[in-house]
């Protein structure tokens, strides 16, 4: 049996809260990752893997809020987009969506390899490696992404307004089910237990070690664990009880009712995760930090005096070998340890 309830409310409440919310995240989002691009491509002269996967998810993270503008207009009125950019629009939003968590989730893999096995941070097998595996994680949300590109549609309704969304006929339910499952284990379960064995296995090393600053690679550890676990657990649990209604396991109207105002906030919530997240993560690299500091001055210096902007190139250098140079000194931000090229071959540090 089918449970058929009146969204009205719901839908009314949608039409207001997402809008403002979509609204929210593309700002933050735009602006956010768009300064760790820039410092990123600009100021970064030797980019290292963890700064790869960095540069990786400020890209996804960008292509994924530049959906959301088109998503609030949708709500809030109707898509007036067209058939093409309904299509590449649902494209967009998942495969940047799966991107988002899987560099984050490669992120703590490329720590782990670091610390753990100390993997060398140049050697060129090693940079190969993860450029496949770059490569690997794009393919993988390509391929998640093709029920948008094959069922993804404009409709027009009976008094005559467009709707932008997947029709998958009379498998409807089956379909519906296969994608929040497919969501609960790939988007949330797999990266979060990955991430919690691999930033434990860091921890119990550098608690063996007994290195200096790891207190703050411990604390930093926990931080990026318990951010991803607050941002997407009230989401995937909203997903998975909406599988139970639709599975006839319980409900009635007054909790779908419920779950879809639920929804509604923690996919918010979930989605404010690639406005800081990029950010959380560079800053737990000295490194970053140091070039976001050269950046920021010579914004600073270009706003007082244009001619001024010109000297970026040698302060930015001076900067690095400065950071390599603290760099080499302790693993003082997240487990770094020294790196295996001497000084004088390049910036060091942590990623």
């Amino acid at each position: 049996t089918v449970l058929v309830c009146s969204k009205d409310e719901v839908l009314s409440f949608g039409r207001v809260f997402l809008p403002i919310i979509y609204s929210l995240i593309f700002v933050l989002g735009l602006a956010g990752n768009l300064l760790l691009l820039v410092v990123l491509l600009r100021y970064v002269p030797r980019r290292r893997v963890i700064e790869l996967y960095l540069l990786n998810l400020a890209i996804s993270n960008l292509l994924f809020v530049v959906t959301m503008p088109f998503w609030a207009i949708s709500v809030a009125w109707h898509w007036v987009f067209g058939s093409f950019l309904c299509k590449v629009v649902s494209v967009l939003y998942t495969i940047n969506f799966y991107c988002g968590i899987f560099f984050i989730t490669c992120m703590s893999l490329d720590k782990y390899l670091e610390i753990v096995h100390a993997q060398p941070l140049h050697r060129r097998k090693t940079r190969f490696r993860n450029l496949i595996l770059i490569a690997i994680v794009w393919t993988t949300a390509l391929a998640i992404s093709v029920p948008e590109m094959v069922f993804v549609e404009v409709h027009k309704t009976q008094d005559g307004v467009w709707h932008c969304y997947a029709d998958f006929g009379g498998h409807a339910t089956v379909w519906k089910l296969y994608l929040r499952f497919q969501q609960n284990l790939l988007g949330f379960l797999l990266p979060l237990l990955a991430m919690i064995f691999f930033y434990s296995r860091i921890g119990c090393v550098l608690v063996r070690l007994r290195l200096p600053g790891q207190g703050r690679a411990l604390r930093m550890a926990t931080t990026l664990v318990v951010a991803f676990f607050l941002s997407w657990f009230p989401y995937n649990l909203t997903l998975f009880l909406h599988s139970l209604l639709d599975l006839h396991v319980f409900g009635n109207c007054q909790l779908s009712h419920y779950l879809d105002y639920t929804l509604q906030v923690t996919e918010s919530l979930a989605f404010f995760h690639c406005c800081f997240t990029p950010i959380l993560y560079a800053f737990s690299s000295r490194r970053f930090r140091q070039h976001l500091k050269a950046f920021l001055a010579v914004v600073l210096r270009w706003h007082q005096d244009p001619g001024a902007a010109r000297a970026l190139p040698s302060s930015c250098s001076e900067s690095s070998r400065v950071t390599a140079q603290e760099d080499m000194v302790s693993m003082h931000d997240f487990g770094e340890r020294p790196a295996d090229d001497p000084l004088n071959k390049g910036p060091v540090g942590n990623g």
